[in-house]
């Protein structure tokens, strides 16, 4: 495998692996030698050693997409989830689900503490979340609002510009007839008199 410079995926899924002599180990051995393997789909097999973990997938540098399941050493290796994602932090996905954000600092809390660290981890990721949603609540409205004064203000500056439109034009009418009535104006040719 050490010539194939490019794979990132492999598909070993019921390939019997760990049922022939060498074991578990020894029959994976040379996925290390493809440091470029993303994708590793090694479900429905033999494989019984939980050290395939320490020994094979936490050496896999690129490892993003791990399929495990159905192999005898899934019940065998304590909280077997958070354990995977706390000990391969490149993972992403994980047999049959996505590893998100909020599992990686749960799995990282338990194999800390406990589950008494997760517990405290889940209410803290829960206020944070709380706290988010009411910044962009608070967010939203102070935008709302922004806009509301906004199209206020541009009312208030349109209905002046047309009072002080109206006030002008009638000052000008005013001028004009103030002024015909002086007789201004007949040397312009502004206006006739009759």
């Amino acid at each position: 495998m050490e010539y194939c410079v490019n794979l990132d995926t492999v598909h070993l899924k019921r390939n019997r692996l760990g049922r022939w002599e060498g074991g578990c180990i020894e029959s994976l051995k040379g996925l290390l030698d493809c440091p470029t393997i993303s994708c590793l789909d090694i479900q429905d097999n033999y494989l019984d050693d939980p050290a395939i973990l320490e020994e094979i997938l936490m050496k896999m540098p690129n490892l993003k997409v791990l399929y495990m399941m159905n192999n005898p050493c899934v019940k065998t290796i304590k909280g077997y989830r958070k354990t995977i994602i706390t000990q391969i932090p490149t993972l992403t996905y994980l047999d049959d689900r996505p590893v998100f954000e909020d599992d990686r600092r749960r799995a990282e809390a338990w194999s800390r503490g406990g589950i008494e660290e997760e517990r405290l981890e889940m209410k803290k990721i829960k206020q944070e979340k709380d706290d988010k949603h009411w910044a962009n609540h608070e967010a939203f409205r102070l935008m709302v609002n922004k806009a509301r004064d906004t199209k206020k203000n541009e009312a208030e500056a349109d209905k002046e510009a047309k009072d002080y439109k109206k006030k002008s034009m009638k000052e000008m009418m005013a001028a004009a007839r103030s002024a015909k009535e002086e007789g201004r104006g007949e040397e312009t040719g502004q206006f006739s008199v009759k």
